[in-house]
């Protein structure tokens, strides 16, 4: 790259968010963190960031002037929790949506954006999706190139089958025999920047080098651990109905539910990249606490 382009990274204190952070600073890119709290920006993604610009996606107003100068955005922000504010249309649809307007009217000339695997074919049945996917049209619809990117999971939600492992038993949803090849996020930044490079719309599939069922991933856990292994499963009509009921109460508890058991009803495995193996971070997750993102 001859010239230091500006790449916006929104949410540099999440899990994908800090390594995007490093991957653009890495690949030359004057990085531009979109941050709520600066106090929550680790030393080593700090360090890598050129400017820190404090806002709230979910607040339109407090992103005038984040994409002055940039020629470029990315966002992968999306609730990852189950309560019941802010809800999946707040976040994953309104926020980006805010950040895609504000990057138009800036003049950046490409955008990426992290949706899920098969999201474009499970809008319809799947809120979360839906809300992501509307961010999708809108950010083809505009004068932005875009590079939309879909994986199949983040090694850091594999984090909760290694806590299940470490208090006796792996609960698995159906007979645990779908397969899925999470990516870890260093890997999946490196393939954000490389669509990044580009000045036509594309959109990629992207999944880790390795496809395993939920049963084998859990079996990494109490290998790293160096504990027996002992599985215990939900059937997926008792998630199902658990979604359906929670529905009118917390939409968002209802879209992860059913998600989840999407995802152990049928494999998810998206073309392989990056060199990260889940054997080696069940490792790391065994070996200690500390976790740079």
């Amino acid at each position: 790259m001859t010239t230091r382009e500006t790449l916006v990274v929104a949410g540099a204190t999440g899990y994908l968010g800090g390594h995007m952070v490093r991957a653009a600073a890495e690949a030359g890119y004057r990085v531009r963190a979109l941050v709520r709290d600066p106090a929550r920006l680790s030393a080593p993604v700090r360090s890598r960031c050129d400017e820190v610009f404090v806002g709230e996606a979910t607040d339109p107003a407090s992103l005038r002037g984040l994409f002055e100068g940039a020629a470029l955005g990315f966002s992968s922000i999306g609730v990852r929790h189950f309560r019941r504010r802010p809800t999946i249309w707040e976040v994953d649809e309104a926020a980006n949506l805010s950040l895609v307007d504000e990057a138009e009217r800036a003049g950046a000339r490409r955008f990426a954006f992290v949706s899920l695997l098969q999201g474009d074919a499970r809008r319809g049945a799947l809120p979360v999706a839906e809300a992501r996917e509307r961010v999708v049209d809108r950010l083809v619809a505009s004068r932005m190139s875009a590079a939309v990117v879909r994986p199949s999971g983040f090694f850091n939600d594999l984090e909760e089958i290694f806590r299940m492992a470490a208090s006796g038993r792996v609960w698995l949803l159906g007979d645990g025999a779908a397969r899925f090849n999470p990516i870890h996020g260093a890997d999946l930044a490196a393939r954000v920047v490389e669509a990044l490079a580009g000045s036509e719309d594309v959109a990629v599939s992207v999944g880790g080098p390795d496809a395993l069922t939920m049963r084998e991933a859990g079996q990494l856990a109490f290998d790293a651990l160096g504990a027996p292994a002992r599985f215990g499963h939900v059937p997926l009509w008792v998630v199902r109905s658990a979604a359906s009921a929670a529905a009118p109460f917390n939409p968002n508890l209802a879209t992860f539910l059913r998600m989840f058991a999407m995802m152990a009803d049928g494999d998810l495995v998206a073309p392989p990249y990056g060199r990260h193996h889940l054997a080696d971070e069940m490792q790391r997750l065994a070996a200690g606490p500390a976790r740079a993102p």
